[in-house]
């Protein structure tokens, strides 16, 4: 019946009215369906349920396609596609109001989360007194030109050595351009050092029975640790300590 009714366009649900324009049902059935659904959302929103009772998938499916209509319909007319209101400089998206509130929106994330120690961009906890974590540092440094980042480099190693701050990590440097620790490690990536480093030692615990690594370990203690939870005599187990040559020449430091 209702694909009868469809085919000549008269209201699906009563039958007795031409359907309204771009629709199946006719006027009054459509006036009579919106005052049931205010009904039935009143009702639910008095007894306490989300989105009046319906189902907040559908809910919110439904409001991003009728944003994404609202916002598409904006945009072909030239207004503002937050708004509607017709944007001072001709051929932007958004008007000048729109976009003071989005940049006073975007200052007071940034500064909730630098507060909080989080990363800027995505909200995740970043590295100790760093505005960006790890993935976002990287994108933000592959998405920046190689001026401006030689730019900011510049502007940052001035401002530092004005203050008497390392160049590098900003720590105080005595008067020095880095901190003992930074010149030391750009001591040793550079040409000039040609030495063996010296690295922490590292203790490896193999059961000799099986051959089985029962793990590497930072120090004796933790080896005595491993042998007394894994109930291993010191016989029972070859222990093989992973340190640098140099480490015998410089043991009086």
């Amino acid at each position: 019946m209702a694909e009868a009714r469809r085919a000549e366009g008269i209201c699906t649900s009563c039958g007795n009215a031409p359907a309204a324009p771009g629709r199946v049902t006719c006027e009054p059935c459509l006036g009579q369906r919106r005052a049931d659904d205010r009904a039935r959302y009143a009702a639910g929103k008095a007894a306490g349920k989300p989105y009046g009772g319906a189902d907040p998938e559908a809910k919110r499916r439904a409001a991003r396609a009728r944003h994404k209509r609202r916002k598409k319909a904006w945009r072909a007319a030239g207004l503002c596609v937050k708004c509607g209101e017709p944007p001072e400089i001709e051929g932007t998206a958004t008007c000048a109001s729109c976009k003071e509130k989005r940049r006073v929106r975007g200052r007071r994330k940034y500064a909730e989360r630098r507060a909080a120690g989080l990363c800027t961009k995505c909200g995740t906890p970043a590295f100790d007194g760093m505005t960006y974590c790890g993935p976002c540092a990287l994108l933000h440094y592959a998405q920046q030109s190689p001026e401006r980042r030689n730019e900011n480099a510049r502007r940052r190693y001035a401002e530092r050595r004005a203050s008497g701050q390392c160049t590098d990590c900003g720590a105080p440097s005595q008067g020095a351009s880095r901190c003992a620790p930074c010149a030391e490690r750009s001591y040793h990536r550079s040409q000039h050092f040609k030495g063996i480093p010296v690295w922490d030692p590292s203790w490896t615990v193999i059961e000799i029975a099986t051959g089985r690594e029962v793990g590497t370990f930072d120090s004796e203690a933790d080896v005595a640790l491993c042998l007394a939870f894994e109930k291993l005599a010191r016989d029972q187990v070859e222990v093989l300590c992973d340190a640098s040559p140099m480490s015998s020449f410089t043991s009086w430091t």
